[in-house]
């Protein structure tokens, strides 16, 4: 029987990849760092997934069984499931993945040594270079001298394992603290569903599963997800904000704000579509506007403002969703007057539980509002984009 290994046995480990694997037939194995988890599923042998569909207006419970896991500590018990695996999957946080490399790399060494081929590894962690750090991380463990004891083990790696970038799109919110003591291993998910993926990273056939979608020019789509999806989920966080909205659902009630997240959204996906255009078409950025314009606001995720809104630091970076989808729409030519202005309540954004808020906060009274675009969004003072936030008041 097929069999996938998902290491990472959280929100998207277990409340995605383990759903469309489960649903294409395959045996689910997880691995996961934390042994009260791996213990909890292996007791279990099993776990319900919730599924929030925006576009039926209905829930749905999934009994995703038989299950059982493994430590990512434990070498033999990985060793033997990386050697077993038809497909690898990582849902790790890409902050994490440095530590999966001596692992992972010890473990691909019992599959080398079976005889068996190579073997790709999807991963989940939303960024350009996550399968490139990866790879480059775990041959330079296997190429180690007397690390491993297994001699050529890093160019094999390199010839038959494919460490395959994905861009995931399917929202998992925060469950309530109630609910999670009543059944700890309950995840909570949206149906988005569709997976694409870097095909020219694979050395292997893809998987047998119906939602994988294989992209040429893996970097536009990645572009897509951070500069469309992601800035559009962000901005109902800071648009809803100063208007005391809880959930971002009640950001897309407000006819007005509604307004503004539709021209952002038009905005960069007319910039997309000239950057990319042998990738990316008018008709497929306009079909993602109106599939988020219903995921994004369904109210039964309850997905509230301090969750999509955290860490505005990092999402005001100049590489980031805002900054960068604004930069983006400079270099085409087109006026991104609705990322502005939902930049101009990021930087305004206040939540006293978020470190990053407070932080960003404490910047904005400290200093120049010119040291605050240089420092927060790479921004210097003579760029259009900083001379246009310079002349809104509101955030200085």
């Amino acid at each position: 029987m097929r069999q996938l290994l998902q290491i990472g046995a959280g929100n998207i480990g277990r409340g995605y990849m383990a759903q469309l694997f489960h649903e294409a037939g395959y045996r689910l194995v997880f691995a996961d760092a934390l042994e009260p988890v791996v213990q909890a599923l292996n007791r279990a042998g099993g776990y319900t997934l919730r599924v929030l569909d925006a576009h039926a207006r209905s829930a749905r419970e999934i009994r995703v069984e038989p299950v059982r896991a493994v430590s990512i500590a434990d070498e033999t018990a990985l060793g033997r499931e990386v050697r077993d695996a038809s497909v690898i999957a990582t849902a790790v946080g890409v902050n994490n993945l440095p530590r999966l490399a001596e692992p992972l790399a010890r473990a691909l060494a019992w599959r080398r040594e079976a005889g068996l081929p190579g073997v790709d590894i999807y991963l989940c962690e939303n960024t350009l270079e996550a399968g490139r750090e990866l790879r480059d991380a775990v041959c330079a463990i296997a190429e180690a001298e007397g690390t491993l004891g297994n001699i050529g083990l890093a160019p094999w790696i390199r010839e038959n394992v494919g460490f395959v970038g994905t861009t995931v799109a399917r929202m998992v919110p925060i469950i309530p603290e109630e609910e999670r003591r009543r059944d700890p291993l309950l995840v909570v998910a949206d149906a988005y569903r569709p997976l694409p993926y870097d095909a020219r990273a694979c050395r292997h056939a893809p998987p047998e599963v119906p939602d994988f979608s294989p992209r040429e020019n893996f970097p536009a789509e990645v572009e897509r997800k951070l500069f469309l999806y992601n800035m559009c989920h962000g901005s109902l966080a800071y648009l809803g904000a100063p208007r005391g909205y809880r959930y971002v659902h009640e950001t897309l009630q407000d006819g007005e704000l509604r307004e503004i997240f539709l021209g952002a959204a038009r905005e960069v996906a007319r910039a997309l579509e000239r950057e990319y255009p042998r990738d990316i078409t008018r008709e497929g950025n306009d079909a993602i506007i109106e599939d988020i314009l219903v995921r994004y606001g369904n109210p039964l995720l309850q997905d509230t403002v301090s969750r999509v809104g955290r860490d505005p630091l990092r999402k005001l970076g100049r590489r980031d969703r805002l900054v960068g989808a604004t930069l983006l729409c400079e270099r085409h030519g087109i006026e991104p007057r609705n990322i502005e202005r939902i930049i101009v309540q990021a930087l305004a954004y206040r939540d006293p539980e978020d470190p990053a808020a407070v932080r960003l906060e404490e910047m904005i009274r400290t200093l120049p509002p010119e040291a605050v675009l240089r420092e927060v969004c790479g921004l210097e003072a003579e760029e259009p984009p900083a001379r246009r936030l310079l002349a809104h008041q509101e955030w200085q």
